[in-house]
């Protein structure tokens, strides 16, 4: 119960110019306030952090962080941290990390995604661990979401995605039900509510327990979010919201390991 409540609280992380169409760039951050029930119960933050290259690949550097406050943390502290890493180009994800602090459970594990050789990989300290076949071009946890940022969104369209998670293959549905005006700590917001629903066994159940609530607008930021367990409602709202830094895209793959705000003071 209290793994299912920390991969909960992580699952609820989740201005200037669009680069090439995209709503996100490094520089943008996401913050939120996350509560249980009536319960003021932490933090977390969905942040682009920069561009990298992975395997030649230029990605983004997507992270996602979770922190239960001062008074919850004595019951049951979490401190949950996953990277993503997303192709600029394919917007696919070519592998994901995974740093899970929650109550007494630790967790650290590295997948390497590689759509090209036809596998997914698992790192322990660096060296291979596991191996398994990928047939096509996969999203991980996080960078689904992302993924779905980039799309058109009406409502009654659903949209598909295959996708990993620890190794295990799934097709994740995306229903967007309705347009609606939601108002949260940072503002009020016309809004795109969308349901994330799994096709078969998987990280969501099939009858659908967790709503997102995106602005209508260009950006799609995720501004609301709830879920229903069997233990009550956790849900999250966004405090802040800091803009992505104007860079262009697609970059020289030398100029990955620059950071963003150094490559944007070169370039002016």
């Amino acid at each position: 119960m209290k793994r299912l409540l920390g991969l909960i609280l992580l699952l609820l992380l989740a201005g200037r110019g669009l680069a090439q169409g995209i709503p996100f760039g490094p520089g943008e951050e996401i913050q939120f306030r996350i509560g249980w029930g009536f319960i003021n119960a932490g933090t977390s933050w969905l942040r682009v952090k920069d561009t990298v290259t992975v395997r030649d690949r230029l990605c983004w550097q997507i992270e996602s962080e979770a922190r239960s406050n001062e008074v919850i943390s004595k019951l049951y502290p979490v401190r949950d941290r996953v990277l993503s890493w997303m192709d600029v180009r394919d917007l696919t994800s070519r592998g994901v990390a995974k740093h899970l602090r929650e109550g007494s459970f630790k967790r650290d594990r590295v997948f390497e995604i590689d759509p090209e050789g036809g596998e997914i990989r698992q790192l322990k300290e660096g060296e291979l661990h596991k191996q398994a076949e990928l047939e096509h071009h996969v999203q991980d946890v996080l960078s689904a979401f992302y993924w779905v940022r980039t799309q058109p969104l009406e409502v009654g369209r659903e949209l598909h995605v295959k996708a990993v998670d620890n190794m295990k293959h799934y097709e994740l549905a995306i229903r967007v039900l309705k347009r609606e005006t939601v108002k949260v700590r940072a503002g009020e917001f016309d809004c795109f509510l969308i349901q994330p629903l799994l096709v078969g066994d998987g990280l969501f159940k099939a009858d659908g327990e967790i709503w997102i609530w995106v602005t209508a607008d260009e950006r799609r930021i995720p501004v609301k979010m709830k879920s229903k367990i069997f233990i009550g409602s956790i849900h999250a709202q966004m405090e802040n919201y800091r803009p992505p830094l104007e860079v262009e895209l697609p970059m020289a793959a030398e100029e990955a390991h620059l950071p963003a705000r150094r490559r944007e003071e070169q370039r002016n």
